[in-house]
């Protein structure tokens, strides 16, 4: 353990010690490499330390003669600089951030860098692009073992094909803490794609109710706020419909307006402000737009009013992410490349500056759209502005719902279909263990959730899941008190009598 499993981390100074289910998975890959060719993948749940595992997997790998290289692959472009930066502070500069594909072929050429920390795009691009034909060829035929982050998302299209196709000695594992199952899978009828059907067996497997048994994430408190039972009714936090869910209804100016007043009245409780943040995830881009206009209106004359900050994709042909329903459970992408020409959706561009203008004067900055790397440290602001606790809601469609991590972050409100992997996925920005007073992940759902909820818990740990993983609703808690207390009421009274009757 202190030789092989023990991993000096530099930024915080501290050694850290893998937790046994760690040990197994990397036990599990490292075995696989040392004595067959075939592919695996490991189920460990979001927030259970899935970088630490795959780092000291990476780095014992590196060191067996027979590999020429590890890469350890994300899928999007705003987790490569996340991840390079976690595996940098397990050990200082064993990580060089490649920034573009060409530093990445320089890497892939030079046999003195055994691991690389890059995103598939640019592994994509490298292994298909005729300039970097020659630099990468002597790679073909040579052993080189793949780690990919949340294989959920990455591995289900051309790329992963490419990747096999050029890599003829490749050794293939991915981490997830949501698989592929027969019941979200992607694809057509009888051509869909499963976790097991790209990678083969699971080696090891750590689902949420371990995790949270283990006290390594937290339980996520679900309550489900507001309907509309008559169009008359006095309840002013009735804005949704159960069996209704029209595009009409959901983005009517009444129910976003009586949405942001339940989040106004109610954030500085839910978070115990100003110990933690939130994160506020809707359906598309127009109604965040919309959401963002009604947060700054309503909060113009406030005394201290609540920091909101977002960010978004503004493509021209962006599809809605909630048209669908969310019916796979995957979260769509959004891109951090900056469209281009007829791409760009001009409208929605035009409101990004103007909200990253109230941002600049937030927080004293200066950032912009003009071009990718602008645009890409301001993402990266945001991020660490989140980390920090500076930001008290962060509007998002589909940015942060995955990869993301945040301790100070305990509360997640709703008005976006989710599902399956998506669903825990976003609900899970909210469970990182961080200290005594951070007691659960809250989650404050505007659209009736619930059966998604109970079949992704489900369809993620077992359907007895449900009891160990959500707090149980404080209405339920006041019932069971209720009960509790005229039960010992009455026994009391029994006594008294009981006590009467032998006097007298």
């Amino acid at each position: 353990m202190i030789t092989h499993y023990t991993v000096l981390n530099e930024t915080a100074k501290a050694l850290m010690v893998l937790r046994p289910y760690q040990f197994y998975a990397v036990e599990g890959i490292v075995n696989q490499v040392k004595t067959s060719t075939n592919n695996a993948y490991i189920w460990h749940t979001t927030g259970s330390g899935k970088t630490l595992t795959s780092f000291k997997a990476s780095q014992i790998i590196t060191r067996l003669p027979k590999v020429h290289k590890v890469l350890f692959v994300v899928d999007r472009k705003d987790l490569d600089y996340q991840t390079s930066q976690e595996f940098n502070a397990f050990s200082k500069g064993c990580v060089d951030n490649t920034t573009d594909t060409n530093k990445l072929v320089a890497q892939l050429a030079d046999d003195s860098c055994k691991l690389i920390v890059t995103t598939i795009q640019k592994l994509n691009n490298a292994i298909n692009n005729r300039r970097y034909a020659e630099q990468v060829a002597p790679l073909q035929d040579k052993k080189v073992v793949f780690i990919f982050d949340e294989c959920h998302r990455s591995q289900f299209g051309e790329t992963h094909k490419n990747i096999k196709l050029f890599f003829k000695q490749a050794q293939m594992f991915g981490f997830t803490g949501t698989p592929i199952f027969a019941d979200n899978a992607t694809g057509s009828e009888g051509n869909q794609q499963t976790t097991k059907s790209l990678f083969g067996e699971c080696l090891h497997k750590y689902v949420i109710v371990d995790a949270i048994r283990d006290e390594n994430v937290l339980r996520f408190s679900v309550e489900y706020v507001g309907k509309y039972q008559q169009k008359d009714s006095a309840n002013e936090l009735d804005i949704e419909v159960e069996a209704i869910d029209t595009k009409e209804l959901l983005e009517s100016e009444q129910r976003l307006e009586k949405i942001t007043d339940y989040i106004l009245a109610h954030h500085r409780q839910k978070t115990k402000a100003p110990n933690f943040t939130a994160m506020f995830c809707v359906s598309n881009v127009a109604t965040l737009i919309r959401y963002y206009e009604l947060f700054k209106r309503k909060q113009a004359d406030a005394n201290r009013p609540l920091r909101i900050a977002t960010i978004f994709s503004y493509g021209a042909n962006d599809a809605d992410p909630d048209a669908n329903g969310q019916i796979n459970g995957l979260i769509p992408e959004e891109s951090l490349e900056v469209p281009t020409g007829a791409k760009i959706s001009q409208s929605n561009r035009d409101k990004l500056d103007e909200f990253i203008v109230d941002y600049n004067a937030l927080f004293g900055t200066k950032y912009n759209t003009n071009d990718n790397q602008s645009f890409y440290n301001y993402y990266q602001d945001i991020a660490k502005k989140v980390r920090a606790g500076q930001v008290d809601i962060l509007l998002v469609v589909n940015m942060f719902l995955t990869g993301f991590d945040s301790p100070n972050l305990n509360t997640l409100y709703v008005d976006k279909n989710l599902r399956f992997h998506g669903l825990v996925q976003a609900f899970s920005r909210t469970n990182r263990i961080l200290n005594e007073r951070k007691s659960q992940g809250n989650i404050i759902c505007f659209r009736n959730l619930k059966q998604a909820t109970d079949d992704a818990i489900a369809l993620f740990s077992n359907k007895d899941a449900k009891e160990t993983v959500l707090v149980k609703p404080y209405h339920e808690y006041v019932t069971d008190f209720n009960q509790a207390a005229e039960k010992l009421l009455t026994k009391a009274w029994v006594g008294v009598f009981e006590l009467f009757h032998v006097i007298f």
